[in-house]
Parts: structure tokens; sequence; C-alpha cells
């Protein structure tokens, strides 16, 4: 067994960050994206690079900074052809034509740095913008009739195209050509803390000092960490976007405007969430009043608490949230009916994952293909549509309890994505999941049997908050970890899944898998019985 029970140090991120005096700049975290850039500046003109980036004021000032500053460098966000190539304005009156320089113009000998997604507005204008790089002139254009021949506009310049993936993606489906005359690079907005985490936070506390002349204590830094990898969902993956850390920082500074020095920025954090929080107040309101049935007390059979994530469309926060999966079955053809599916509201990850889950169970109790037995499963008071594959764990195990008759605890809530031979396999969100639930739970009174089943691949997603970690601490709530769905049989059902022949002593409760078995076969005589009786009941009627 990979059974795992976490305790508060488990849970607690914590780094010393007490000596923090290196300066730290957003590019010393960009190597790659370095070496292009300096074989960029080493080129001839009629060089092209493309880069994939965020498209924010800082994310173009740190490359402009990077770019050298004895030649011009012209940045275009927003342009069409006309400011870009410029133009030729026929004056009757004057009977001349005047000449509107473009931004090529103004890059002449230097750098032209142009937006893809400005780009994509029009795409012709790439076919004229490369003829202009690539020959060093281009035929111009008149804004109205011009009676004089126009000439050929001379281009020297080199080429900065910055942008989204999927604009960039746009841009090479138009011209497969594009990396023949240009290459390519990429800005990264996140870190890997592995063997990062002191330069991460130097990076912090240099932004920190520049941006708001204050600098960070250790608490506040740890702080700034957990938020950071909440958001990322990684322990070993965090932000590094100078807009975000921008963004947080000038609030930070409003937020604590009496502080010499930023001692904590929990509370902020906080703030943010709670900013967010307005509608899951009132669902958590709806499950307290019981307009939403979500029993943390007790048993049931066929009945168990899923943990989903709730996205609000405009709301910058997610939030985690309890909801009641429940089965049926009876003897029949084999047929799994999935509700949400079958009303429309399941998507096809969803609908996968309940696949999967009947999969699994076939295999795992060694059924022949036609299943036994038939089960319809629902999402109890779900209202709105349902995707992803987190639920099949949950499925799993109360797809079991319906077909043991043995009952599932519903202080126990359970989230983890499966494969078709049992593993359980990660999920997002689980941050949220875990709050989600243990708010219910703080709300109705904490037992000390209350807990969460999650999979152990999710414990490096871990950045819960102070109340969460307490009452682990204090033994008030639980967090199990779990490699497979016999793990998760086994806390669930307090038995193991197959008979352990090495080990009888171990529990003496039968096994899952004799319980199933015995079940299905009362339930096969039973329906023989009573087609036997059908048959009886026919014949005696007709005689």
């Amino acid at each position: 067994m990979t059974i795992s029970l976490l305790d508060e140090q488990a849970l607690i991120l914590k780094q010393d960050f007490s000596n923090l005096n290196e300066t730290v700049r957003f590019f010393d975290f960009q190597p790659q994206a370095k070496q292009a850039l300096d074989q960029f500046i080493q080129a001839k003109f009629g060089s092209l690079l493309v880069i994939k980036s965020e498209i924010f004021p800082e994310f173009l000032n740190e490359i402009t900074d990077y770019l050298p500053s004895n030649s011009p460098v012209v940045t275009k966000m927003d342009f069409n052809k006309n400011n870009l190539f410029g133009y030729h304005l026929f004056l009757e009156r004057e009977h001349k034509s005047e000449y509107v320089k473009g931004a090529i113009q103004e890059a002449d000998n230097g750098i032209l740095i142009l937006n893809v997604n400005s780009l994509l507005l029009d795409i012709t204008q790439w076919d004229k913008l490369k003829q202009a790089l690539l020959f060093g002139e281009y035929e111009p254009h008149s804004v109205n009739y011009s009676p004089y021949f126009l000439s050929k506009e001379k281009s020297t310049f080199k080429l900065i195209l910055i942008g989204e993936r999927d604009d960039i993606s746009t841009l090479m489906a138009y011209d497969d050509g594009l990396y023949q005359i240009g290459q390519y690079t990429e800005i990264k907005s996140y870190l890997s803390l592995h063997h990062n985490i002191h330069q991460w936070a130097n990076y912090v506390q240099s932004y920190a000092k520049e941006t708001i002349n204050k600098s960070l204590s250790n608490i506040a830094m740890n702080q700034f960490m957990q938020a950071y990898i909440r958001e990322s969902e990684s322990q070993d993956l965090i932000s590094i976007s100078p807009t975000l850390l921008k963004k947080h920082l000038r609030s930070i500074q409003t937020f604590y405007a009496d502080a010499e020095k930023i001692e904590s920025v929990k509370d902020y954090f906080d703030y943010l969430e709670n900013q967010s929080a307005v509608l899951n107040d009132y669902t958590v309101e709806d499950i307290l009043t019981h307009q939403l049935y979500i029993e943390t007390e007790g048993e049931e059979i066929g009945q168990i608490n899923g943990l989903s994530v709730i996205d609000f469309d405009g709301i910058p926060h997610s939030f985690g949230e309890p909801l009641r999966i429940s089965c049926n079955v009876q003897y029949g053809d084999g047929e799994i009916t999935d509700i949400e599916r079958k009303v429309e509201l399941g998507g096809n990850i969803h609908s996968k994952g309940i696949i999967i889950a009947q999969s699994c169970l076939a295999n795992l109790l060694e059924l022949p293909t036609q299943l036994p037995f038939s089960a319809s499963i629902a999402f109890e008071q779900s209202y709105g549509e349902i995707d992803g594959d987190s639920s099949s764990l949950a499925i799993f195990s109360v797809l079991v309890s319906a077909l043991s008759k043995l009952a599932l605890p519903q202080a126990i809530a359970v989230t983890g994505a499966i494969d078709q031979f049992g593993n359980v396999l990660s999920v997002g969100g689980v941050n949220q999941k875990i709050e989600g639930f243990f708010k219910i739970c703080q709300a109705r009174k904490l037992t000390g049997k209350q807990g969460v089943i999650i999979p152990a691949a999710c414990v490096s997603h871990l950045s819960l908050k102070t109340e969460v970690i307490e009452a682990v601490q204090k033994n008030q709530f639980k967090i199990w970890t779990v490699e497979s769905v016999f793990d998760a049989v086994e806390i669930l059902f307090g038995c193991d899944f197959y008979n352990d022949e090495n080990n009888l002593n171990k529990s003496d409760k039968e096994s899952l898998f004799s319980l199933i078995h015995q079940q299905l076969e009362d339930s096969h005589n039973e329906e023989i019985s009573i087609s036997f009786f059908k048959k009886i009941y026919k014949r005696l009627k007709f005689d």
C-alpha cells in the first residue's frame, strides 16, 4: 500500500530568505533568449527574429533595454500599412507629392519590433514587409491619385516579430517558409525553482527595491512564494512575469502604506481572493442551509463527495466546491448511463473519465466483456456543464459501493483521475478543492474524521491556507495521498480490494472482490428465479 496521511510538516512551505543581497534582473532567467538576441544583434541587416512572449509593456521594455542603444529601435504594437510603410499624398493645389514616413523609415539602419497580432489583421502586409526586409526596397503606395511615378523606397533594417504562440502559428501557416529566413526564441514567464529558489527571491527583492523602494522580510518573501505557487499549482514552477510582479508590488505598497519595510503580505493576497469570492460565498451558504445537499457525517451506499473547481466568467480566482456523486446499480445488460452526458451537461473528457472508471472496474473484477450489471451515475444538483476526468476515482469508488452494498463515509471527499489499471493520476486545482471541502466542514464544526483523498502526485501542488494547515496539525482534518484505487478502497471501506492470502489477519472484513461477485451472483440467481416463476405463471394462465 502507498497511503500517506500528510502532517503539517509536509504542508508547510518555508525557505530561508534572510540574506538576499544579489541584484537579479528578468533577463538573468532567459539564457536562450539572450543567446538568440546576441546572434541577432551581430547579424546583418535583413535579419529576422521571431520571439514568443507576452505582449505587455514590461516584457517589451526588457527586450528593448537589452538591444544596443547606439542604433534606432522602433516598437509598433498597433499599426496599419500606412504608418508601417509610409505613404505618398498628392497635394493638388501645390501640384506636388508629399511623402509621409512610416515605421520602416524610422528604423533605418536599426531594429523594428512589430506585434504579430497587428500584422495578422491585414496579412498582406507580411508579403510587402518580407520584401522590404530581404531586398532592401519596396513599392510605395499613394493614398490618392498621383500623376507622378513613385520610385521604390529603400529599407535597411532588422526585424523582430513578437507575439503569443497562437498568433505565431497563424503566421507560419500563412508563410511556411518563415523559418527559412528567420530564427525563433521564447521569453519565459515561469521559472523552475529547482536550484533557482534564491535567485528568484533576489529577483523579487531587487524589483521591490527598484519599484517601491522597500524590501520584503523573510516572512513576507515566504508568503509571496506560497501565493505564486498557488497560482502555478506547482512547488517547482513560479511566475517571473515582470508585469505581474510590478502589479503586486505597487498594490502591496498601497495596501501597507504606512510600513517602512514589508513584514507580511498574507493579508494582501487573502484580500485579492476575498474580492473574488462573492459568488462562492453564495454557494457555501446554499450548502450550509441545505439548499444544496452535501453530507459531511455518517455513511451512505452509492453516494460520495467529489471535489470540483468552479471558474466564474470574468472572475480572476477559481474556487473549490464539493459535489455529491451518486450511483444506482441493478442486474442488467452492462450499460453505464452517464446522466450528465445524457442531458448534454457532460463534456467529452468527463465522459472519458466515466468510461475509464468502468473499464478499470471490469478489469479488476475480472469480468467478461459484457458487464453483468447496469448502472446510472449522476452529479446531483449540478445545473451547469461539467468536464474533466478528476472525478474518475470518485466514480470508481461510488460504483464499488453500489455493487458491494458497502457504505461510503460522507466525511471524506475524493479527487483524482485514474487509468484502466487502477493507478491514481494527477489533477488540477487541488488547493482550491481541499479548501472548498474544508470550509464546509469547518462551518459545521470539525470532528477529526473529515478529510480528503488526493493523488500522491499532487503533493507537489500544495500551497494551502494557514487555517487548513493548523487543522491538520491539530488532527481535526486529514489529507490522505494515494497512488492506486486499492489505497483509496482501504481508506474508504476499511478493507482490501482482493483477499490477501499472505496477511489474512490484516482485516476481518471480506474483500470487495468477493463481496461484489457474491452480489452479482445473487442478483443473477434472483433474475433466473423471477424468470422461472414468470414462465410458470404464463403457462398456468394459458392453461
